[in-house]
């Protein structure tokens, strides 16, 4: 059996400073196809972190060795997209603060501007502004260059689950108008990914009603081995993990361990039907929240805008 994972520091097991070696979703995944269909996984992991969709495209999809992996997959994963957001905070303290420092991590771009903010509460008019300029045709564009190309290659047996964005700055502590705007921007990227879904024949695992934002490592951003295993859990329940017909020639592990396999992928499929009903709720009332919330937003920017004229 084969599974090709494909996305950014998530998948490929990003530690954060003080987190020892965890065990990423991808190796957990592979180990529980091993076990439920008793014979040997292959796992063709192409992650990388700091990856874009962009450079997913530009850089992973062209690879021929990608592109076999993905003709030889009964299973695909795809996680990407925070990145997408991330740089642009990057990009957004740069500008606004007027600085010159390429900021390494987002972690360095989130202290600068909340120190920046701290200083002058006025520059949150500029943050919210640039931020919500994103350019959403510009991501649908590279999702659907992503989904179509590995569509493209996979086999018409195989299945693929992607997962959509979950929050990366939820424990941040930023303004609450800040907040929302960054709310508003991953519900709307998320809406893209569920949209294409049934098109590139996907299914779309919902992190950002996951509770994940409650199992990262020290860096606030990164899932921790706890948030590793629940993007597994996520995972496994929209699977159909029993690929192989088992029979005496394949049996190589104990009945005993794939039997607890099976039960724990049977409860997370129970308990994911739940979760995807209150998601789908969660989900619209996210967009009217998103309408609702860039009506708000753009209040708020018109009324600092006037003070800071009486100001001058």
């Amino acid at each position: 059996m084969h599974y090709t994972a494909l996305g950014d520091s998530i998948p490929n097991g990003y530690c954060a400073e003080g987190t020892s070696e965890l065990i990423s979703y991808p190796s957990l995944i592979a180990e529980d196809l091993q076990t439920l269909n008793q014979t040997r996984t292959t796992l063709a992991q192409h992650t990388k972190n700091g990856l874009t969709t962009t450079k997913l495209n530009e850089t992973f999809l062209t690879q021929p060795e990608v592109q076999e992996s993905l003709s030889d997959a009964d299973i695909i994963t795809l996680t990407i997209g925070a990145n997408d957001l991330m740089n642009e905070f990057k990009k957004v303290s740069r500008e606004i603060l007027g600085s010159k420092t390429r900021y390494h991590t987002a972690d360095e771009a989130l202290l600068a501007l909340q120190e920046g903010i701290s200083a002058n509460p006025l520059l949150l008019v500029d943050v919210i502004t640039a931020i919500t300029g994103w350019d959403y045709d510009s991501f649908e564009k590279q999702w659907i260059l992503a989904v179509e190309t590995i569509h493209n290659y996979r086999k018409p047996n195989s299945q693929m689950v992607v997962t959509t964005i979950y929050n990366p700055v939820e424990n941040a502590d930023l303004p609450d108008t800040l907040n929302s705007v960054v709310k508003n921007l991953i519900t709307k990227m998320n809406e893209i990914i569920y949209e294409h879904a049934e098109e590139y024949n996907y299914h779309a695992v919902d992190l950002l009603n996951s509770g994940i934002a409650e199992h990262t490592q020290s860096d606030g951003l990164h899932p921790d081995q706890q948030g590793q295993e629940l993007i597994r859990n996520l995972i496994e329940a929209s699977l159909n993990m029993q690929i192989v017909q088992i029979d005496e020639s394949t049996n190589e592990i104990s009945d005993e361990e794939a039997e607890l396999a099976r039960e724990r992928i049977a409860a997370q499929k129970k308990a994911a039907k739940l979760r995807e009903k209150k998601a789908r709720q969660k989900r619209i009332f996210q967009i009217c929240l998103f309408a609702g919330g860039f009506l708000l937003i753009s209040l708020t920017v018109t009324d600092i805008c006037r003070k800071r004229k009486m100001n001058r």
